[in-house]
This record gives structure tokens, sequence and C-alpha cells, in this order.
């Protein structure tokens, strides 16, 4: 039976993975990631969740075990954070070369040094180019629906990729918020039982996985994997919202747009934040809007190129750092890579907040899109990568 109480991004994510059937969770405890696994543990336990829970020695150690599960046929489960995440790296590449649809939420906190126990999303962003689907959420009814939708998304056939749900450490993994955690029998007719129909190493149903000794077609068909991904995810979801009464644009959320002249884009958390800034300068005449960019792998190229001809700006809001980068964080230089073939592109700021989890307050975000704004009106970006962190924001505003 479906029922709503508050519930924190760690729980969600746990009920996700179970009302999905996971049958396989190898994990290894890490802040801020511990207490979905300590919640797979419980609901095991209770009888709620029929899993083999693997207790292993470290993170690298339970992709291995959630790469052999799944190669196996089970339905593969598993979460990790910042330094577990680089521990495990080794082995997060061979689940798309593999072509084995584990589902892995990364629970984003900073990278040491000098580290903290609260995110940004260095952490899953580092994993940007092994060929993982990536679908950042903004709160904890997002987080369990995504979970849920990344097993539909993976194991499609057309697919055939692992997905992460990203989701920022503290501010949405243990903050509570209105969950509704939807039926059983709901979810089960939404996601049928795994078959992997590529191939399987069970004896009973034995299929080879097809090889190649090329390397370049063997990353060319990830690739069309992902390109295949983005039609898949807009279905998925469409499909939910049908299901479930909850959509969340596929890929890209416009919010407040219909008057815009320029957007701030955001990613994880800090959206809600973004959502009343923009209310509050809607009121007060000022054209700004929001762009929620959801889904990072694959990245949404043809809609942000589509987005590109409504506004004057766009200000990218970046929750990471690329040391020694062209310029600015990971977001901005894929947009901008996005939309340099235009031949009118949009004028594109770029703006670092939120490092190591500080907080992103709503007079920094209304600062952003005064500079976004300010941009349109002078015809020029003042300061291409803004590091607003460092600004005395009592001085200039």
């Amino acid at each position: 039976m479906s029922f709503t109480r508050m519930m924190e991004g760690n729980e969600a994510a746990a009920y996700g993975a179970m009302l999905s059937r996971a049958e396989v969770v190898p994990a290894y405890p890490i802040t801020p990631q511990t207490e979905l696994i300590s919640h797979i543990a419980t609901l095991i336990s209770q009888g709620k969740m029929k899993a083999e829970y693997i207790k292993v020695e470290g993170e690298h150690t339970a992709m291995g075990a959630a790469i052999g599960a799944s190669a196996a046929g089970a339905r593969v489960f598993t979460a990790s954070s910042s330094q577990g995440i680089a521990f495990m790296e080794e082995g997060l590449w061979m689940p798309p070369g593999m072509r084995l649809p584990i589902v892995m939420c990364m629970v984003n906190r900073a990278l040491a040094p000098i580290g903290s126990l609260r995110p940004d999303h260095n952490d899953s962003l580092m994993q940007r180019d092994n060929g993982w689907i990536q679908l950042y959420c903004e709160n904890s009814q997002e987080v369990l629906d995504t979970v849920i939708m990344a097993y539909k998304i993976a194991e499609d056939k057309d697919i055939y990729l692992p997905v992460a749900p990203c989701f920022d450490g503290y501010f949405v993994s243990a903050t509570a918020t209105p969950t509704t955690v939807p039926d059983q029998a709901k979810v089960d007719d939404f996601l049928p039982p795994y078959v992997h129909e590529m191939y399987s190493l069970m004896p009973e149903n034995p299929k080879p996985r097809p090889r190649t000794s090329n390397l370049a077609r063997a990353r060319y068909e990830v690739q069309q994997a992902h390109e295949r991904a983005k039609g898949v995810i807009e279905e998925v979801d469409i499909a939910f919202e049908k299901s479930f009464g909850r959509g969340y644009d596929g890929l890209v959320e416009e919010y407040a747009c219909d008057d815009a002249e320029a957007v701030l884009m955001t990613m994880g958390s800090m959206t809600g934040t973004a959502r009343d800034v923009v209310d509050e300068m809607q009121a007060a005449d000022k054209r700004i809007g929001l762009v929620k960019l959801r889904g990072f792998r694959p990245f949404p190229t043809e809609e942000l190129a589509e987005l590109a001809t409504k506004y004057h700006a766009i200000g990218v809001v970046d929750r990471n750092t690329s040391y020694g980068s062209a310029g600015g964080g990971v977001v901005s230089m894929e947009v901008a890579r996005a939309l340099y073939p235009l031949e009118e592109r949009p004028l594109l700021a770029n703006f670092h907040v939120g490092l190591a989890g500080s907080d992103v307050t709503m007079r920094q975000i209304e600062y952003m899109a005064d500079r976004t704004l300010e941009a349109v009106e002078n015809g020029k970006v003042e300061e291409v990568v803004d590091w607003v962190e460092l600004v005395d924001l009592g001085e200039v505003m």
C-alpha cells in the first residue's frame, strides 16, 4: 500500500532499491552513504526486502561483487561516496563495457584535501568519462523515484548501461522531506523482472557475451547506447508520471521561464533554494528563470541547443572544480561545447559555489542571477568565471 511520510534521502534510496526488488547488495559504508546501506540491512532483516547483502572489506571489492552478481543475472544495487568512489574507480570502468545494468547511488561528498563530510559534485563528476549514466536528484522523493526509473533505463535492451542516481550528502541524504512510497504491485507493473537479453553466465541459459578486439568499436557502441538513452530516459519519465503522478521532465527541467531573458542552471539540492529566489526576483520584475540539469550523462546537448534560442544569457552554477581547465567548472565546459556549433549563442557565465558542502544561500543565488542579467544588459560577461564564495556580498549588493 502506498504511504507518505517524512523521509531522508538515504532511506528513500533504500526504499527505491527494495521496491525495485534488487537481489544483491554488495556495499561498504562511508559517510554520508552509511545510513543508506544501514536502512537496506534493516529492511532485509525485517523480511521486507529479499536480497543478498554482501559485507565486503572495501569499496573496490563492493564493485567487484556487483559486477559478478550482475553478470550472473541478478538485479544489483550498491552505493558509495567521495573517497569510496575514488577507491572503486578501477572497477567502475567495467560495467559499461560489459553492458551490465547495475544501479549505484553516488551520495555526493567533497574529496580530500581539504575535504569535507558535506557535498560538492567532484566525486561523481570525475566518473563522467567511464560510461555510467548520471542523474542528479533534488530531494528525497526524486531519489526514490529515480532509483526505480534507473533500473527501467539500465535494463532496457537497447541500453544495458549502469546508472548512478546522484544526490547531495546531508542536504538530501540526511534531510527529511515529504516522500510518497508507491505500492509494490504498481512498481512491479512498471518494472518487470530483470532478464539480460544480450548474454548470461547462468548454466541453465548460457549466452556468451559478444566480444570484440576493436577498442574503438567497443567504445563507440557504449557511446551509441548513451545517445539512445536520451530518448529512453524521456520515455521512462513519461511512463513513470503516467503510473505514479510524478515526473521530472527527463534530462532538463525549465522552471518559471516563460518570460525570462536569462536563466540560471543548477544541479542537485540547491535547485530548491533557486526556485524560491527566482520567484522573488520575478515578483520584483526581474526576468530570470531557472533550468535544472537533471541528466549529466548522457549530456542533453540537443535540448540545451534548443534552450539557447530562448535566452540571451545562461549562468551555469558549478558545485565542483576542474583545476587547470580551459576555464570554469565541469558543467560550464560541457554547456559551452554543446552551444559552440550554434551560429547565435547566448552569453555564458560560470559561478563556483557550494564547494566542500558550504551552504548555497539565497543571497548567493540572487547575486548570480543579477550578474547573469547584467550580462544581458551590457552585452558581455564581465567575469567569465566567478568564485562566488570568495566574494564579499555585503560590498557588492
